[in-house]
């Protein structure tokens, strides 16, 4: 088409003197011989001497490739920015919008074309909007960073005027001279969500796993169902304050919950020492377990046995820090044989155990001596050879009638088979010491 009216082009410009194209530069496209066609520039001039026109022209095929490979890199960029799930704004030196991606769309609630034009702060709460000028003004006189190149948390406002948490990135990028702060937004409601309710379940776990040994725990928190189980061999320990009604009756109530906390507390780090299972206190008795267990062979007796005799320790640290109201003194009975233990209630759990073994030791602690660990003829045959015990003779138990008691006096040190048991035991001891020098800086 340009072809065919090129001819009456010229005429039409040598008759009238109308310069179209003459003197100027345009993009046409050519054709070759054979018959392929390209991009160009094309000047044309008139020499007046001659009366010829002159044509220019200049093969664009590599530029016109240059500039669409270019083209497509943008739009790919585009593409990749407008997929991020991270909101993005482009702005000025001047803190107005210059680009946003389709995430900022879709979490702020303004479209592409109500942000760009307007402030950045429009994203921002009021306290924060009404400085943000003033730190960019800043930023570029003075080139202090607060911001820049960091992330941060701080509060974003939607469109409907409701406000999120969010982490904010900003970076400087030089555009030909020109500076532009390029911003990043990534909304964390939902992680921080997320991160509330994980740590509202660790704390709930946490408390779960204090007050139940944690295969019980482990089994209520898949199945919240009452657990109810027969264990033929576990050990059970009673320990109580000589005296106690008599003590307290003298003290005030803050006192007696003072003496009770210190002293209990360090019966609750040798329980974690030797693995053990605190079932409960009622007033001034202290309830100890091995853990439950089908097993017929293991050292839960051993265990209980050892943390028995430095419960005495305790109570003798105890007593070295010269307490107000005196010093104090246990009686401890232990028993071991089958027991039923099981989760009561649904509020405030409790793992409890009954049985003949139970009401035993209980007997045991009842009818022994202070300063003394009473107890039965199967402790002492469960024990192990590592213990001590001193036959008290035979004793009419409520209950069960003559029954033949121990006093167990002393345990050797562990063997290396116990090398785990035996860290355990110098870290008890460190910690009782702990626990002597803090009441002498409080008594100080």
């Amino acid at each position: 088409a340009i072809a065919d009216s090129h001819d009456s082009y010229v005429k039409h410009y040598l008759d009238t003197g109308i310069k179209k194209m003459i003197g100027t530069l345009r993009e046409v496209t050519a054709y070759r011989k054979d018959g392929s066609t390209f991009p160009c520039r094309l000047g044309l001039a008139e020499t007046k001497e001659s009366g010829l026109i002159c044509g220019f022209i200049h093969d664009l095929t590599e530029e016109k490739a240059a500039e669409a490979e270019i083209l497509a890199k943008k739009r790919l960029a585009e593409k990749i920015i407008d997929a991020a799930f991270d909101s993005l704004f482009v702005i000025s030196e001047r803190g107005i919008i210059e680009m946003v991606n389709r995430a900022s769309t879709t979490v702020f609630g303004w479209s592409q074309e109500e942000f760009i034009g307007q402030n950045i702060s429009m994203i921002m709460p009021t306290v924060h909007a009404e400085n943000h000028d003033d730190y960019l003004k800043r930023y570029l006189k003075t080139g202090f960073k607060k911001m820049m190149g960091k992330e941060r948390e701080v509060e974003a406002r939607r469109k409907d005027g409701s406000t999120f948490s969010c982490i904010l990135g900003m970076s400087e990028v030089d555009n030909g001279g020109t500076k532009q702060f390029v911003g990043f937004i990534r909304d964390v409601t939902l992680q921080k969500s997320l991160l509330l309710a994980q740590a509202e379940r660790e704390a709930s776990d946490s408390l779960l796993f204090n007050i139940l040994p944690e295969h019980i725990a482990r089994r209520l928190k898949q199945d919240p169902s009452h657990i109810a189980d027969l264990y033929n061999n576990t050990t059970i320990l009673f320990a109580d304050i000589v005296g106690f009604t008599d003590r307290t009756s003298v003290m005030s109530p803050h006192d007696v919950v003072m003496m009770l906390n210190d002293i209990f507390s360090r019966f609750d780090y040798l329980v974690d020492v030797y693995d053990l299972n605190k079932v409960k206190t009622i007033g001034d008795c202290y309830m100890v377990t091995s853990i439950p267990t089908d097993e017929l062979e293991n050292d839960g007796c051993s265990r209980v046995c050892r943390f028995a005799l430095d419960m005495f320790k305790a109570v003798r640290a105890f007593n070295n820090t010269g307490p107000r109201h005196g010093q104090i003194n246990f009686r401890i009975g232990i028993a071991t044989g089958q027991v039923v233990a099981g989760v009561v209630g649904t509020k405030r759990f409790l793992f409890d155990m009954w049985g003949d073994a139970v009401n035993v030791a209980a007997r045991m602690e009842q009818s022994g001596l202070a300063g003394q660990i009473q107890v039965t003829k199967e402790v002492v045959e469960s024990a192990g050879p590592d213990f001590n015990f001193e036959r008290r003779g035979t004793l009419t138990i409520k209950g069960k009638g003559p029954m033949e008691v121990f006093i167990l006096k002393s345990a050797q040190e562990p063997s290396g088979r116990h090398s785990e048991l035996d860290r355990r035991k110098s870290n008890s001891s460190r910690a009782l010491r702990a626990f002597s020098m803090l009441d002498n800086y409080h008594d100080s």
